[in-house]
């Protein structure tokens, strides 16, 4: 990983239901202060991209004109997605990119059903959606318009499914040595043969290609290396409700977990966000109306069946 980006696109604080003292906090991303500052006048391409571009960091990080490097493969883009507006609706695709499936500091969001993405937004512009990860989220949820944000959320659900397999997840008792970087992402550590273990409340969500993540390239995914066993553990929970102790998964997200009518895939999703919503559900940092239905859910999950949930979801085909 080459750090070449200064910083998160936005300073980002701890927010109530947040504890960052929580053995998942790991979940909850925010990039080191003091990065170095790439050179302004340096240009990069996406290995790949058919658009010939390349763009110096400034024009890769413009929050109203992020890069597509690879316009051919998803469908028409909306204006709001493309390019938002100034000044408080950054373009979707500059967090989300062109196929909506993220980083590990945002959310997966492709394929989702439009009428869910509407109702997440509102929940942000409303309150009910907190964390130290949501404030750039906030402030466009109060300044979007209804018409653009039911653009944006009609162009993430026609995104077709072969497009959102984004994460490899790898059991292990030891992950290659990384670090968070820029962006709130984490980059293995290059030249290092060191390791580090991955215990049974921790997942390390990585950049398969350094480089590629900071330049926002759509085809640069992620590598989750999980516990071992906890994807076995995590599919028995899913599937049985641990004997009381939660409630089978697929009542509502369906026999192949990727949702049913307004209720959102959970298949393939990437497990930093999936650790942060169920915390947040858990800790009331997300509530509300429509988090009734999960209180009982994740009320008794401890950090260790999180993990090991988000480590069988994350693994299987979206």
């Amino acid at each position: 990983m080459k750090k070449l980006l200064l910083a998160s696109v936005v300073a980002l604080l701890p927010a109530a239901g947040f504890a960052a003292e929580n053995a998942l906090s790991y979940a909850y991303p925010v990039a080191p202060q003091g990065l170095p500052q790439p050179d302004p006048n340096q240009k990069h391409q996406a290995k790949g991209t058919p658009t010939g571009m390349q763009l110096t960091f400034r024009e890769i990080n413009n929050q109203f004109g992020p890069p597509d490097w690879f316009p051919n493969e998803h469908p028409t883009m909306p204006s709001v997605v493309k390019n938002g507006r100034p000044s408080h609706v950054r373009a979707c695709m500059l967090c989300h990119l062109p196929h909506g499936n993220g980083h590990p500091e945002s959310a997966s969001v492709g394929g989702l059903p439009a009428d869910y993405i509407v109702d997440q937004m509102h929940a942000f512009r409303d309150g009910t959606r907190t964390n130290n990860r949501v404030a750039a989220m906030v402030e466009m949820a109060k300044d979007i318009t209804e018409a653009e944000l039911k653009e944006a959320a009609d162009y993430f659900t026609s995104i077709p499914r072969d497009k959102q397999r984004w994460i490899k997840v790898i059991e292990t008792a030891n992950a290659p040595e990384n670090e968070v970087g820029p962006g709130g992402a984490r980059f293995l550590v290059e030249g290092s043969t060191k390791t580090m273990p991955v215990g049974p409340t921790q997942i390390y969500e990585v950049a398969e290609d350094g480089e590629g993540v900071e330049l926002r390239d759509q085809h640069a995914g992620f590598l989750a290396f999980v516990p071992v066993g906890s994807i076995a553990k995590g599919k028995e929970l899913a599937t049985t409700g641990g004997n009381g102790k939660s409630v089978q998964c697929s009542i509502c997200h369906g026999s192949d977990y990727r949702g049913i009518g307004n209720v959102p895939r959970i298949a393939g999703r990437a497990p930093y966000y999936m650790i942060r919503q169920l915390a947040d559900m858990r800790s009331g940092a997300r509530h509300g109306k429509s988090m009734q239905l999960m209180v009982q859910v994740v009320a008794n999950l401890t950090d260790e069946d999180i993990v090991n949930l988000t480590a069988y979801l994350a693994s299987l085909d979206p």
